[in-house]
């Protein structure tokens, strides 16, 4: 049942998506195009329109996220929903994972586009892209504790899990504020209203949680032949990551994924 919901709920999304991928495949065939002409006005314009795509798809994500859960769960459509043979956490897994999705194309969308303009305009101002590329590279790795390839590899992966938790955060803080903004004791305001004062809450504990974090010197630390945990900074290492911010986040995650589904499952009012 659950590779239904996911299957639904991604083809209901997709078409407010299709737009902006649609015209940023548009605006790369002529971008290509100008270059082989190079006409310099173009090139300039099609790079802000790509660019300017590349923000909307993240801005288009998130909204799309927000009413994916807001329209499905508590609007019209909420009856229907809450009439499967499911659980709300079952309901919560299939609308996390298909807005994890549409999270990890929108960012990578994003990445694709800015390593394409930073590309593309190195190639207008160099004969030999492959010297430049190459240039960069050698000045990386004269950077003192520059990580080996296979720590560098970890290094991708925490950040990649960095990003997993941040984005799963902030599903979970939309999903938690609108289903306690569609409880009873609210119904009789406005739960858009509601949902938003929630979610600031849920900001400011996050941002203190944050601050606080930052003050125990417990870092994930990346060096030129492993990663580790450390305590206190050194100048010596690569990279330093605050790491007790992300494991509150962490934590904070499957509270709300099992309030979130408690809530849907026993206390939601639909209108």
């Amino acid at each position: 049942m659950l590779g239904k919901l996911i299957k639904n709920e991604f083809k209901s999304t997709a078409h407010s998506m299709f737009g902006v991928f649609l015209a940023a495949g548009i605006t790369f065939v002529i971008m290509l195009i100008v270059f082989l002409f190079k006409v310099k006005s173009l090139m300039v314009i099609s790079s802000v329109v790509l660019g300017a795509i590349a923000v909307a798809v993240l801005v288009i994500t998130l909204f799309s996220i927000i009413s994916m859960f807001n329209k499905s769960l508590y609007g019209a459509q909420g009856y229907l929903s809450f009439t499967l043979p499911v659980t709300g956490k079952q309901l919560l897994a299939g609308k996390t994972i298909v807005s994890l999705i549409w999270v990890s194309i929108s960012f990578l969308f994003a990445i694709a586009v800015s390593v394409f303009l930073i590309v593309y305009w190195v190639a207008q101002t160099s004969d030999n892209i492959k010297q430049v590329i190459q240039s960069i590279y050698d000045m990386l790795r004269t950077m003192e504790g520059m990580p080996d390839p296979q720590t560098a590899l970890k290094f991708i992966i925490v950040i990649v899990t960095v990003l997993f938790i941040r984005a799963l955060f902030l599903i979970f803080k939309v999903a938690f504020s609108l289903a306690v903004a569609n409880t009873k004791r609210f119904q009789s305001h406005n739960p858009i209203f509601i949902a938003i004062l929630i979610y600031i809450g849920l900001f400011l504990v996050q941002t203190v949680a944050t601050v606080a974090a930052a003050y125990i010197p417990v870092y994930l630390t990346i060096g030129a032949s492993g990663i580790g945990l450390g305590f206190g900074e050194s100048t010596t290492v690569f990279m330093q990551i605050p790491i007790l911010g992300y494991v509150f986040e962490a934590v904070i995650c499957v509270l709300l994924y099992v309030a979130t589904g408690n809530i849907m499952t026993n206390r939601i009012n639909i209108k």
